[in-house]
């Protein structure tokens, strides 16, 4: 989770500077495939869809990026060991947002956030 924040504090900012992030949890799924949801939304300039996956590649900055370049490689590990997934999209108001979910029992397959997130825009596009 720190290195996710952390990285919507840094690039995340409007244009007037001021970070404004969002996180919520969201649980969904049945009984026997409870799974959640988190969700960090910034106001930050967003992420070019070509460029998306590589954000989460190791050593990988922006050009005004004061990071190492593994903070989300980081992120992208943790939520793989819990058999999640992460993706960056952007929402109707043209935010961007890091989607991450995962299961929250060992049964079954990451969930389809697409199915859950009412209002929201599926994560992959």
């Amino acid at each position: 989770m720190d290195n996710l924040l952390t990285n919507a504090w840094t690039h995340g900012r409007a244009e007037d500077g001021v970070a404004r992030i969002e996180v919520t949890l969201d649980s969904f799924g049945g009984p026997y495939e409870p799974a959640a949801v988190l969700t960090v939304d910034d106001h930050g300039p967003g992420v070019p869809p070509d460029r998306r996956e590589d954000v989460f590649q190791r050593f990988h900055r922006g050009p005004d990026s004061p990071g190492s370049g593994l903070g989300l490689t980081l992120v992208a590990q943790q939520v793989a060991l819990h058999r999640g997934r992460i993706t960056v999209r952007d929402v109707e108001r043209t935010l961007p947002l890091l989607h991450r979910d995962w299961p929250t029992s060992t049964a079954g397959t990451p969930p389809d956030p697409a199915r859950t997130a009412p209002g929201r825009a599926s994560p992959d596009g």
